[in-house]
Formats: structure tokens, C-alpha cells, sequence
């Protein structure tokens, strides 16, 4: 990856196929027709509970700006994705209004225990958030986007090997080392459904058992781990989520500021079609919230522009909000991050993604 003076002075050059403007609506609905939980009830309560698994300085600016629009409280509660999956394996009620989930496939298996119930907002239908980032039952939305990217060390890794997912198979033929973290904490199931359902199942099965007999010790740990392990020279390509590489580059720590100038990133896609697949933090509601009518204001109120700017600005993530402008940062990329195949697709073959991972997975 180019140093970041580099990236900032490339800014101006490439705003123009930038990622998130692919997604710019062609103007805001003007009709005053609105959706969504109408005025504040207060007899239905004036807290709002919000659940989730990472809770960071600039997501507290939002949840500030929220109680003082609406003088109410938010009574935030921080846990792992761990915790609240084995919850809604158990049949425990998740305590909260509002659920934020790292992955996709985190909403989908959420979903898929009943913990989840529909939702709907006035973003989504004033066209400030597009349907390929909506599940069109309503039980998730992309509240901003990411992609599985590779971060590798060019002096031993090709940009032909690190550019697309045959090549970084095809590495690991001349024993180039892969690191990628464990499917449970990454997005890893969320790119073999995008090849189940872009290119075909078969395609999906060989890409999911080669990554795990070839890369180095197996799937495992987290996305920051692999990137330490690159650190510490065990590794020569992590393949990890792209918010992951960038907060772990800009944490404050030289050695890996130092790391972004001398690795490179990229945006892998398919050979035949020329597709990424991107994933998203996903935004929901617990079936059993207790203050649905707030709690839907409270997901509105993330899709604000303003809003969405800090998000992408605090987790390094293009935004989902189709007028808000992504961190600079992201700009400096030489590719673009795909928006072809949809989210709801992807969700229609998590399960068959989940299916060929857990038969690899037993195999070895």
C-alpha cells in the first residue's frame, strides 16, 4: 500500500470511480412522504436499548447527537458476537431494542435462530440507502460495507497473486504462507456464497477446501491476529477484512503505520467475472425489543448523513448512506469495492456457503 501522503495526494485523481459513488441516488425524495415510526410515544418509555459488539469513541458522538435530538437515553450494552450467538442458540431473549452486527452472515444466523424481527426506516425509502445493501424481509440492513481484501508483503507476493481469489490459491502452490482468521469471526463464508452464487457451487467447494488445507495453520484467531502474525514475518499475505487492516494500519502504533507504507493491499475478484463481494456491519432488532417505536428512530437515525460520515470515518468502512462521503483514506485504494452481486444474495447462499465450510472444516 502507498504511504498515506501518497494516498491523500491521489484523493483528488480517482474521487470519480471511487467505491461509494456508485451507489449516489439521482436526488433525494422531495415529496414530504415519510415512513417509519412517526412521533415519539413517551408513554412507550424515553430509553432505548442498543446491543452491540464494538463501541468506539466517534459511535458514542452518535448516540450523544441522538439523546439530545430527542431527549432521550441510550442505554448502550457492549458484548461479544460470541455471547449474543450462543444467546440466540439457547432460545435467551436478547435484552436490547437495537442489535449492530460485525458481519452479514452474524445477522443471518440471528435470523435464522428467530431472534431477529423486520424493521423499517425512512431511509429506505426517501432512496438515501440502496436495495442491495437491504434484506427485502427487513430482518437486516447494511449500516456501512466492507470486503474480504488481501494485505501482503510485495517483495514476496505478486499484485497478479494478491488481485484475485485464484491467485491466492495459486500462491500457495509455491509455498507463499496465507493467513485468514477463523470463519466464526471473519467474512469468509460471506466470499464463498458470492462464488456459489456468481460463479457455481463447485467453484465454492474447491476455493473453501483449498483455503483451509493450504493457508498456515488453518483458518483461525481473528482478522488483527493475521495481521500480527504478517507482522511477525509468519505469514506473507493475510486475507482479512478491509475496516480490520486499515484501523489495525492507523491505531497509533509506528510499527504498523510503518507496515502500511511498505505492504500493499488489494481488492481481490473473480477471474472470469471480474466481481468482488462486498459484506456489511449490519444493523437489526431483537424479536423481543421492548421499545420497537424508538428503537426504529434510533436505526434511522444511523442513516443520516452526518451520521454516516462519522462511521466511515471511525471504522474505516464505505458507507451505506448513498449521499455520505467515505474516509479519505479509502480513496487511496487501486481498487474499487464491488456492489454487483447483492446482499440479499449473498444471504441467499450463506446457508450453502455455511454447509461447504463446516464439510471442509470436518475433513481436516
Amino acid at each position: 500500500m502507498k504511504s498515506l501522503l501518497k494516498l491523500i495526494a491521489a484523493l483528488a485523481l480517482i474521487l470519480s470511480v471511487a467505491a461509494c459513488g456508485n451507489d449516489k441516488a439521482p436526488a433525494r425524495n422531495t415529496s414530504g412522504i415519510k415512513a417509519g415510526p412517526g412521533a415519539i410515544n413517551q408513554s412507550t418509555g424515553n430509553t432505548v436499548k442498543l446491543m452491540t459488539w464494538r463501541y468506539l469513541t466517534q459511535d458514542k458522538e452518535i448516540i450523544r447527537d441522538f439523546e439530545t435530538k430527542y431527549s432521550v437515553k441510550v442505554d448502550v450494552k457492549v458484548r461479544s458476537m460470541v455471547d449474543i450467538i450462543a444467546d440466540a442458540v439457547a432460545g435467551t431473549k436478547l435484552d436490547a431494542d437495537v442489535l449492530i452486527v460485525p458481519t452479514l452472515e452474524d445477522a443471518a444466523r440471528l435470523q435464522g435462530f428467530g431472534a431477529l424481527q423486520p424493521f423499517f426506516v425512512d431511509a429506505f425509502t426517501n432512496g438515501d440507502v440502496g436495495d442491495r445493501y437491504l434484506d427485502n424481509e427487513g430482518y437486516w440492513a447494511g449500516l456501512t460495507r466492507w470486503t474480504m481484501v488481501s494485505v501482503y508483503n510485495p517483495n514476496a507476493v505478486t499484485t497478479e497473486e494478491a488481485s484475485s481469489y485464484k491467485g491466492i490459491i495459486q500462491a500457495t502452490t509455491r509455498n507463499i504462507r496465507i493467513g485468514v482468521a477463523h470463519p466464526d469471526s471473519s467474512g469468509l463464508a460471506g466470499v464463498v456464497a458470492g462464488l456459489y452464487t456468481n460463479l457455481n457451487p463447485g467453484a465454492a467447494q474447491l476455493w473453501a477446501k483449498t483455503i483451509y488445507e493450504r493457508s498456515t495453520g488453518g483458518p483461525q484467531g481473528s482478522d488483527y491476529e493475521q495481521m500480527e502474525r504478517l507482522l511477525a514475518g509468519e505469514i506473507d499475505l493475510a486475507f482479512v477484512s478491509l475496516g480490520s487492516a486499515v484501523r489495525w494500519f492507523l491505531n497509533g502504533n509506528p510499527q504498523h503505520f510503518a507496515a502500511a507504507e511498505a505492504w500493499r493491499v488489494r481488492f481481490p475478484h473473480t477471474e472470469a467475472t471480474d466481481i468482488n463481494f462486498f459484506n456489511m456491519t449490519c444493523i437489526t432488532m431483537p424479536a423481543n425489543s421492548a421499545n420497537r417505536q424508538l428503537g426504529t428512530r434510533l436505526i434511522n437515525h444511523f442513516y443520516d448523513e452526518p451520521m454516516q460520515e462519522i462511521l466511515t470515518n471511525g471504522w474505516f468502512e464505505f458507507p451505506c448512506e448513498s449521499f455520505a462521503e467515505a474516509n479519505a483514506y479509502l480513496y487511496g485504494f487501486p481498487d474499487n469495492i464491488g456492489t454487483q452481486v447483492s446482499g440479499e444474495d449473498i444471504d441467499k447462499n450463506l446457508g450453502n456457503a455455511w454447509a461447504i465450510i463446516n464439510e471442509v472444516a470436518s475433513g481436516q
